[in-house]
């Protein structure tokens, strides 16, 4: 990785980030690596030189990236100790790896979803000489359902999800095709849910991750509209009236 020049303004460039996971993740496809190799590479040590020379970010966003950058070096110093054994819980290490690549997940859906948001920032009459014509729904930013969606992930209690997910009991598979089905299901029934009211009070990340894919995959194939009343707030999906019919197979999940 090339080394950052001293004329680099630094404060701007933190800057074209939305945190410290963004510029992390940013820094590993720079340096060409895997996230999980995060820490024999010098992603650290480069991040923690941004870090040092900034100096006119505000106090909150200061704090976010400092933050991190503490994390980053107790995670270095802890890789010099012993391991710790099996059964114990999940280090920092890995919950810091776990969480970039949900980010990276949502930051690549995002992007893969772009075509679809441009589409749906206009309205279009209906155009009865061209046949049959998609009305969309226009105030909604795919970003919104992102943002949204990776700040109800950070607010679920890690230890909770843990105690959830390592009971001694089967664990359900949920698919994307699973929860697609059930999303549908549930709007035949009631025309309208809250996102947010999709997860039950056991909510494990796969049934996370899979119902944020379906609905991804739901909102691109315009068999639902979204609305969202404030940035970061709750969205409300809503079945189309005229896509009321079944849905078909979908290869990328069947």
């Amino acid at each position: 990785m090339a080394e950052f020049e001293s004329t680099v303004d630094y404060d701007t460039f933190l800057g074209n980030f939305e945190g410290p996971l963004d510029l992390l993740l940013h820094l590993v496809k720079e340096a060409k690596i895997e996230i999980r190799d995060i820490f024999v590479s010098d992603v650290t040590e480069q991040y923690l030189k941004y870090i040092r020379a900034m100096q006119k970010l505000d106090v909150d966003k200061a704090a976010e990236y400092l933050t991190m950058a503490s994390t980053l070096l107790e995670i270095k110093s802890k890789a010099l100790l012993p391991k710790i054994e099996e059964g114990e819980e999940e280090d920092e290490g890995e919950l810091l790896v776990r969480k970039l690549e949900e980010y990276k997940l949502f930051k690549e859906a995002s992007e893969k979803l772009k075509e679809t948001e441009n589409v749906d920032r206009f309205y279009k009459e209906p155009d009865k000489s061209v046949g049959e014509t998609k009305v969309v729904y226009t105030d909604f930013n795919v970003q919104g359902l992102v943002d949204a969606f990776f700040k109800l992930m950070m607010r679920v209690d890690e230890k909770r999800i843990r105690a959830v997910e390592n009971r001694e009991i089967p664990r359900e598979v949920f698919t994307v095709r699973d929860r697609i089905d059930f999303i549908r299901a549930t709007l035949l029934d009631r025309q309208y849910v809250s996102f947010f009211e999709l997860f039950d009070e056991n909510v494990t990340r796969s049934q996370l991750i899979t119902t944020f894919q379906a609905t991804l995959e739901l909102l691109k194939l315009q068999y639902i509209k979204v609305e969202q009343n404030e940035t970061f707030g709750d969205i409300t999906l809503i079945l189309r009236e005229d896509r009321n019919e079944e849905i078909g197979e979908i290869d990328e999940y069947n």
